[in-house]
């Protein structure tokens, strides 16, 4: 008789995706939204609660971007790691992950940046990791 074996399927990359971005907000509730772009602003994967617009984040991340590749390769001669804009009510960080992928947070003005960029590197290893 044939043993029978338990196969545990493995997670696909979007799952492995979702995981992380997942694991952004239980970790660190001063996260309150992050997106997976890519450099042309299409959103490949995101957690977002339901009155923040996904497609505007994901068009405004792709101007960020733009600026930050720029400015980083004209004025700095180098590629752009990371963009952040700080407003009375939060904080939007912008890190690329990939040449093609940036994961966009949406975080909280109470938020300990120190703890958000630490889980930010932490995710972004995963992230280009998985992609």
């Amino acid at each position: 008789m044939a043993q029978q074996q338990n196969v545990v399927p493995m997670a696909t990359r979007s799952e492995r995706v979702n995981e992380v971005l997942r694991a952004l907000r239980v970790t660190t509730p001063d996260i309150i939204g992050s997106v997976l772009v890519n450099m042309d602003g299409f959103i490949v994967a995101s957690l977002l609660p339901s009155e923040v617009d996904e497609e505007l984040i994901g068009g405004m991340a792709a101007a960020i971007l733009g600026v930050g590749e720029r400015i980083s390769s004209d004025l700095m001669a180098s590629e752009m790691e990371q963009v952040y804009v700080r407003s009375p009510k939060g904080y939007i960080v912008v890190n690329a992950v990939t040449s093609e992928t940036a994961l966009v947070l949406l975080v909280t003005r109470e938020a300990k940046l120190g703890l958000i960029f630490l889980e930010l590197r932490r995710a972004v290893g995963e992230l280009a990791h998985v992609l």
